[in-house]
Parts: structure tokens; sequence; C-alpha cells
């Protein structure tokens, strides 16, 4: 969609939130000519604390981790 510079500038928070919303793009033009160009971008997820815990939880004891072979590659 084009929009006038003029008009972007009365409405510009009305299309950055339907911009960032609908995911249309929009240019802005200077006397018909195009001056910029408004594109949302993807939502940033927030980090959740402990969200990956039950990723690294296979049900496997401690000792198995303990008795790996990786113990042996270590030299004294």
């Amino acid at each position: 969609m084009e929009i006038a510079i003029s008009e972007f500038k009365a409405k510009c928070i009305q299309v950055l939130k339907e911009v960032s919303t609908s995911g249309d793009e929009w240019v802005v033009t200077l006397r018909g000519r195009p001056l910029a160009r408004v594109s949302g971008i993807a939502p940033i997820r927030q980090r959740v604390l402990g969200s990956q815990r039950d990723a690294l939880d296979q049900g496997l004891p401690d000792s198995v981790l303990l008795d790996s072979d990786f113990q042996n590659d270590w030299e004294p």
C-alpha cells in the first residue's frame, strides 16, 4: 500500500500498529516518489525461566552420567 508522507505523519502510530499486526507493507511517498518502506517485524518471544527443563530430563539416573566413557578420555 502507498501513503503520502503528509498522511503518514498524521497517522504514523495507527499505520505502525496496523503493519505490526497485519504483516502488510506500506510505501511512504514524497510527491509520488517512493521514500521509505514500512514493514512489521516478527514478535520477539519472551524467554521463560525453566521452559526447557523437561527437554533435558530423560529419566536417566545420575549414575549413568558419572559412569560414562568420558572419564577414560581424561589423562590423570
